[in-house]
């Protein structure tokens, strides 16, 4: 069985998801990370020279890679979008959604120079168009919903330990 971090972007899943890896003693995977590699290509540049449509198609084929892999998988921010993926994610292990408010996000990116969603001069603005999309997918997907904002990685790695474990 794996273990899904989903959320939106800056949420806390690369991060979380390799102390939470550490602490259970299980492989992580950072599937922008694995298509980055697999690629040879930035996910910045996919979606610049390819597409998002291209991008959100080797995610899918990334996560039918990994789904019997038994690995800790810190899932991009739109894995959600399509319903197969989000099937798979259910039949395949538990789904922790890792939950920001928009102005905790918006304060974690504000340096980010490599979100090919998000545009700086209306970062809450697109934030919030992003989650509105996302807001009800993500939802119906988690088996656990761990609010990010006020806990640090290790807080939110042993809350995830303990709900996981139930």
């Amino acid at each position: 069985m794996n273990i899904y971090l989903i959320g939106m972007m800056g949420s806390g899943k690369s991060t979380v998801g390799k102390i939470l890896a550490k602490t259970m003693a299980i492989p992580f995977v950072d599937l922008d990370h694995y298509i980055k590699v697999k690629k040879n290509k930035s996910v910045s540049n996919i979606f610049r020279e390819d597409g998002e449509s291209h991008f959100r198609e080797l995610e899918s084929d990334a996560l039918s890679h990994l789904e019997n892999s038994n690995v800790l998988v810190a899932c991009g921010g739109g894995i959600v979008l399509n319903k197969t993926n989000r099937e798979k994610l259910l039949s395949t292990g538990k789904i922790v959604l890792l939950h920001a408010s928009i102005s905790k996000i918006a304060e974690r990116l504000k340096n980010s120079i490599d979100r090919p969603l998000l545009q700086e001069k209306e970062r809450i603005q697109e934030l919030t168009k992003i989650w509105d999309e996302r807001k009800k997918d993500y939802q119906e997907t988690a088996h656990i919903i761990i609010d990010t904002d006020m806990k640090s990685p290790d807080e939110i790695s042993e809350n995830i330990v303990k709900q996981v474990h139930c």
